[in-house]
């Protein structure tokens, strides 16, 4: 299976959202987390990320589309990650 990382740049707690096993919700598109195996939450400046598994039974999508994206097997890292532009979502 090829991996996946699905990416997300926020300003949350990332303590937080270890805590809860699970980020906000993002705009991803329809059928894109069938593909998605790692995720990576990077805090808003850039120097701190989760990384993790993505836990597909766990990650519901709202009323509006939008993919609340949970993890197992995450940590905190140190990290230097620059997010450009206005999209906090990619994919590599």
């Amino acid at each position: 299976m090829t991996k996946l990382v699905i990416q997300v740049c926020t300003a949350d707690n990332l303590l937080e959202l270890l805590k809860a096993n699970k980020s906000g919700n993002w705009t991803v598109a329809q059928g894109k987390e069938q593909k998605i195996t790692d995720v990576e939450i990077v805090s808003f400046d850039g120097t701190q990320k989760i990384e993790g598994t993505f836990d597909a039974a766990n990650s519901f999508r709202l009323d509006g589309g939008r993919l609340v994206i949970a993890f197992t097997d995450a940590c905190v890292r140190n990290c230097s990650i620059s997010f450009d532009g206005q999209n906090p979502v990619r994919y590599f």
